[in-house]
């Protein structure tokens, strides 16, 4: 809408997420409210609570933290109303409509760069100026392939962004997918799988897309061992990625870079600075400067008190009954919490994590019949069979 000139500005840009995330939620209450319903609520509800406290503290409202639990709760909810057909139909668009936008970027850059005008579009609703991006291009700044920055050598352009506009969330976008796959493989069609796999290869090849590199193999290897771990163990993720990082730095020189180990170090730095008043309360003031290091995000926008409820709700938003709700929770969790690590907000971004969480509210409420029906039904794909949520 942008480049063909309709007026934008950041102001449209938050009405339009802010209708969505409602919408959801409206959806959702329309259909009435249900027993699974009450986890996302009291998560929902706590995190209100905490944002109001924090607000009055700091005599500044505390947003950022609101809106992204607005996002998993809503979307939550309304995966849980949706029937196998929906949630199958919701992924397949989203990775068509994706490939078809990055085949044309792939073909030529210049007519991606003229449909959708990136630069001009982000400068407009997120207040970078143009200077920032290929001026020459009209492509996002992230885009610009450097000496010595990670590449297959296998697409020689700039790094790919797809409908996205930008590299980061199209990377997010691909490990999504896998998650998805992860999860529901026993029970797509091969036309579907096939539209995953090449969206989820195109993605990483053209974007030269480091995060969703590294998923691969652990989502591969994750879908034959994951229905085997623990029950719950999820919940120790964080505290062992944490752990180790913190072991590794307080004996190795920290270095900061635009890469992995550059990335972690950046997280170390900004946990390590927060002070006590910081844990308790937030601060508002670092919540902006806190975009590459996840972690210290989710512990300046919500305290420590709002990144506790976040570990609560991933490790319990899905009981690990059978096959398929082991492999979401497990991929799911995996993702965040390493994601957390190494990136910023992209994992709260509106353009991927709608779909990650829908993804999720499907899985928990449904009953796939047990370990053996999990592999059974709809192998062949022909028959979209509708479960009835709980």
């Amino acid at each position: 809408m942008a480049a063909r000139g309709i007026p934008m500005n950041n102001a449209l840009v938050i009405v339009t997420e802010t209708s969505i995330i409602f919408a959801a939620l409206g959806l959702s209450a329309y259909a009435s409210l249900r027993r699974s319903d009450v986890l996302p609520l009291l998560y929902l509800g706590l995190s209100a609570g905490l944002a109001i406290a924090m607000s009055i503290v700091a005599e500044l409202a505390f947003i950022e933290g609101i809106r992204n639990v607005l996002i998993i709760t809503g979307f939550t909810m309304l995966g849980a109303r949706a029937d196998e057909k929906a949630m199958r139909l919701a992924f397949t668009l989203c990775a068509a409509i994706t490939l078809v936008v990055l085949l044309i970027e792939v073909a030529s850059t210049e007519a991606y760069a003229s449909l959708f005008r990136p630069a001009d579009y982000l400068a407009k609703t997120r207040g970078y100026a143009i200077k920032e991006f290929y001026e020459d291009t009209g492509l996002a700044l992230g885009t610009i392939v450097y000496e010595g920055r990670f590449s297959f050598g296998l697409f020689d352009g700039p790094r790919t962004s797809s409908i996205f506009l930008e590299q980061v969330n199209i990377n997010i976008f691909a490990i999504v997918l896998m998650i998805y796959l992860t999860s529901m493989w026993d029970r797509l069609s091969w036309p579907e799988r096939a539209l995953m796999l090449i969206t989820i290869f195109m993605i990483v090849v053209t974007n030269n897309a480091r995060m969703s590199a590294i998923m691969a193999p652990i989502f591969i290897l994750g879908y034959f061992v994951f229905p085997r771990l623990p029950r719950y163990a999820n919940a120790l993720i964080p505290i062992v990625l944490l752990g180790i990082t913190f072991i590794v730095f307080e004996f190795e020189r920290v270095r900061y870079g635009d890469d992995l180990i550059g990335r972690i170090a950046t997280t170390y730095r900004a946990l390590t600075r927060l002070s006590a008043s910081d844990l308790l309360f937030g601060n508002h003031d670092l919540i902006a400067r806190s975009g590459d290091t996840g972690y210290g995000f989710v512990m300046v926008s919500t305290s420590i008190f709002g990144a506790l409820a976040y570990w609560a709700y991933l490790t319990l938003i899905v009981r690990p009954d059978d096959v398929i709700r082991r492999r979401t929770i497990w991929a799911m969790s995996t993702y965040i919490y390493i994601w957390l690590l190494i990136g910023g907000t992209g994992s709260f971004s509106m353009k991927t994590a709608p779909l990650l969480w829908f993804l999720v509210g499907y899985v928990r409420v449904t009953d796939f019949g047990g370990k053996d029906a999990s592999a059974r039904l709809t192998r062949s794909g022909r028959n979209w069979r509708t479960l009835t949520p709980a």
